[in-house]
């Protein structure tokens, strides 16, 4: 019970950040567009916590707050980097799609569509040279699955037995397109299980499953050196970016997989999660906010 409170905790902290973030947009505070990841908290909470960075890395799409924060980044840092701040990640250089703290395992986010997941391989390799027992993790979309750089990198990874963990986030939508209708195949695991890999399933609605499941994937990487696919079924709560209209997530209703966590817990350590963690993510945020502006010159 204690593992699935960390984890309601830390997915609230990661939805309240979101959606502080969603109101500095709004505002006009936010450089470009922003990509929230309300939906994938549990899922990406339960790989990211059986990781350590730096020995471990993690890279990550244009939707990829979450997965830095769940990798440990600092939120204050995170949150200015989003808002141009001088005291971003990487000093307002990336914004909101390409955040960084390689120190803390995050290796990059990337604009791309599947751009991040060769860079993944390559910090496998890394990670298999050095002999630490170190892995890289690559979260994508099922919008990215039919990209040809991430079934080649999937093909190389059997090939060169790199410990690499795939992870689709398929919450059915590339961007506005449903992947029934943009795929020549609908079972997208079974595509990467053509190329050799190891699949499994992930219920992101389920905080017990996402739980079982990453332990059992990440250390069968870890433990055999070899690469793994998983497939995590979440949903996108919000457009494809904050402030979209976004009809067409009518026809793609779900449930919110942290209240239906908290529907499991007890109604008092919940709710003293949940208020802890919006204080959290509202300080963060706040702190952020009252940094100066990045100057318009870059600083080298």
């Amino acid at each position: 019970m204690q593992n699935l409170l960390d984890l309601y905790a830390k997915a609230s902290f990661i939805r309240a950040f979101e959606l502080h973030i969603a109101v500095a947009a709004e505002a006009g505070h936010v450089p470009g567009l922003v990509h929230l990841c309300c939906g994938a908290e549990l899922a990406e909470v339960a790989i990211c916590s059986l990781l350590k960075g730096p020995r471990d890395q993690v890279t990550g799409s244009h939707r990829s707050h979450g997965l830095a924060l769940a990798m440990g980044a600092d939120p204050t840092a995170v949150a200015a980097e989003i808002l141009g701040r001088k005291g971003g990640l990487s000093k307002a250089r990336g914004g909101t799609q390409h955040l960084i703290a390689q120190r803390d395992g995050f290796l990059g986010s990337n604009g791309i569509v599947g751009g991040q997941v060769p860079i993944a391989a390559g910090a496998a390799l890394t990670a298999k040279m050095m002999e630490a027992g170190g892995i890289a993790v690559t979260f994508f979309g099922d919008g990215a699955a039919n990209q040809g750089a991430v079934l080649e990198t999937m093909n190389l990874a059997v090939a060169l037995e790199l410990p690499l963990l795939f992870v689709m986030e398929n919450n059915g939508l590339g961007q506005s397109t449903s992947s029934d209708y943009a795929s020549g195949g609908a079972d997208l695991s079974a595509r990467a299980a053509s190329f050799g890999l190891k699949t499994a399933l992930m219920d992101g609605f389920d905080g017990i499953d996402c739980l079982r499941v990453a332990k059992v994937i990440t250390d069968y990487v870890r433990n055999s050196g070899k690469p793994a696919f998983l497939e995590a079924k979440v949903p996108r709560l919000s457009g494809h970016y904050f402030g979209e209209k976004a009809d067409y997530l009518a026809h793609h209703a779900a449930e919110d997989p942290i209240e239906y966590l908290c529907e499991s817990l007890s109604v008092g350590a919940a709710a003293r999660a949940k208020s802890e963690a919006e204080q959290a993510a509202h300080d963060a945020v706040t702190d952020a906010m009252n940094m100066s502006e990045a100057n318009a010159e870059v600083e080298l």
